[in-house]
């Protein structure tokens, strides 16, 4: 294989050259019809849809927005915005429309597409309509610079707007780097996709699935049956989930009857992973088939860690890959081994590091060697191996005391009739701020708030048992898992004042 770099078009182009209408995609729609689609089918339909789009004034260097649920329409847009050399920028699809619009306006882009007639400038099936009357000859082979615009925070405002202004080129066998064989990732495997490709990373690996040659298992939406099924079904190798999709999976894994031996790489990342949900991962698939990498959109830096390694160390999310790691306290002095502080961290790769970009851009926090910091706070052990403490803006100080809501989370989820779980400071006159606990419980369960408080205690400090415990019918997460933490904070600060009034 070449270490000639090559763009994800002209990868693709190659691979169906060779395989054809061997199946590229396997599509799990919601609804639960199946589709199959073929290497030679895939690339066509990428060839149309670059037509259609510069139909509608699409050429390089442009940016197109789009927000589309996880179907073969997300796979083919993004590819064939990088056919024309433009920029992709994906959005979660039930983004507000005036939060989707000054995105885009922020960013100057081209063009929006949405699943939905009426919202942004093109539905993606009048855009399918458009392609179906184009040629799929292919076309000229163009650079995309940056490949992609990707998007971070949003807790007090628009999502800041992050690229690596590299050309959008890549190596095939080396996708990215030495980090993926590191995670378990190969090429010519069958590869589970489960995580919304809305969110930056499910995206980067289903598209490095492709360029890599594998096969893709893509979920529409995520189900843990049904992807406990589809692991045997289609003998996955590769999955990348979140701790939420493997509470679930965990769960059903007893009825469900699923083998997964063919499952030789789980990997894990987004939010930290509680000890005991890793450990019964472990338990089940062997250490030696579990991953786990920490790391950010901003390309700040990253961890990696091996089931083995990590049963030596529980709880860390591994050392610094090709990364040099610090930890300073609120006054920027360095801390030695053991002590909590900000997380700092710098690539050995400095040209890999994504900038935010857009106007009134901010710059990020970074000491005088060049290490950068996204406000995750943590400590390293004597060898170097990270262990996470929290956001430091998600730090609740209630009474004196700081307490870190993950951990608090982490133990409500050991509860076999807790599906999910978030904690934030509340504003308290006596205590500065309370401990709050939203809850989602399995059906048909009778835990009271009460008996949350009671089993919060006896694993947790007092001061970290919550104050306030509301059992909901369900929280808000993303498609890869996460939630908006201040979001809800604002949400419930607001009803609380709103009921004193």
């Amino acid at each position: 294989m070449s270490d000639v770099p090559v763009t994800y078009g002209a990868r693709l182009a190659d691979l169906a050259a060779e395989r054809g209408e061997a199946t590229a995609v396997h599509f799990l729609a919601a609804d639960g019809h199946e589709e199959a689609i073929g290497w030679r089918a895939l690339d066509r339909r990428v060839h149309r849809t670059a037509r259609a789009l510069a139909a509608k004034g699409v050429s390089e260097g442009d940016v197109v927005a789009f927000g589309l649920p996880n179907t073969p329409a997300h796979l083919v847009v993004a590819l064939a915005i990088w056919r024309l050399g433009a920029t992709t920028m994906v959005l979660d699809p039930s983004l507000d429309e005036a939060t989707a619009d000054a995105l885009c306006r922020r960013i100057g882009a081209r063009l929006r597409l949405h699943q939905a007639e009426g919202r942004g400038d093109l539905a993606v099936a009048t855009l399918e309509d458009l392609a179906a009357r184009q040629s799929d000859a292919p076309l000229e082979d163009r650079v995309s610079k940056p490949g992609k615009i990707v998007m971070s925070g949003g807790s007090t405002g628009l999502p800041k707007l992050m690229a690596d202004e590299r050309p959008f080129v890549r190596v095939p066998g080396k996708s990215w780097g030495r980090v993926a064989p590191a995670l378990g990732f190969r090429s010519d495997q069958v590869q589970l996709v489960c995580g919304a490709m809305s969110h930056n990373a499910p995206l980067t690996w289903a598209q490095n699935g492709l360029f890599e040659g594998n096969t893709l298992v893509l979920m529409e939406k995520f189900d843990a049956k049904r992807a406990l099924a589809a692991i045997d079904r289609f003998a996955v190798g590769f999955a990348m989930l979140v701790p939420t999709m493997m509470v679930r999976m965990l769960a059903e894994l007893p009825e469900s009857g699923a083998r997964l031996d063919s499952l030789h790489a789980l990997y894990h990342t987004a939010a930290p992973c509680p000890v005991w949900l890793k450990r019964a991962w472990i338990e089940r698939l062997g250490p030696e088939r579990i991953f786990e990498m920490y790391g950010s959109g901003e390309n700040t830096g990253q961890t990696v860690i091996s089931g083995p390694e990590w049963l030596m160390r529980e709880g860390s999310v591994g050392r610094g890959f090709e990364t040099e790691i610090r930890i300073r306290d609120e006054t920027g002095r360095l801390l030695g081994p053991g002590k909590i502080g900000e997380i700092f961290m710098r690539p050995d790769d400095l040209g890999s590091r994504s900038r935010y970009i857009g106007p009134n851009a901010p710059e990020p926090r970074t000491d005088a060697d060049g290490f950068q910091s996204i406000g995750d706070t943590g400590r390293l052990d004597q060898d170097g191996y990270l262990y996470l403490a929290g956001r430091r803006d998600d730090v609740i100080n209630t009474g004196g005391v700081k307490v870190n809501p993950e951990r608090v989370e982490t133990e409500l989820m050991r509860h076999s009739e807790i599906l999910d779980a978030v904690v934030f400071g509340a504003e308290d006159r006596e205590w500065g701020q309370s401990v709050v606990a939203l809850v989602r419980t399995k059906p048909g369960s009778s835990l009271s708030a009460d008996d949350l408080r009671a089993y919060c205690a006896e694993g947790l400090t007092r001061p970290e048992v919550p104050k306030h415990v509301e059992i909901v019918d369900g929280l808000p997460r993303d498609g890869f898992g996460k939630i908006r933490r201040r979001a809800l904070q604002a949400d419930y600060a607001a009803s609380a004042a709103k009921a004193r009034s």
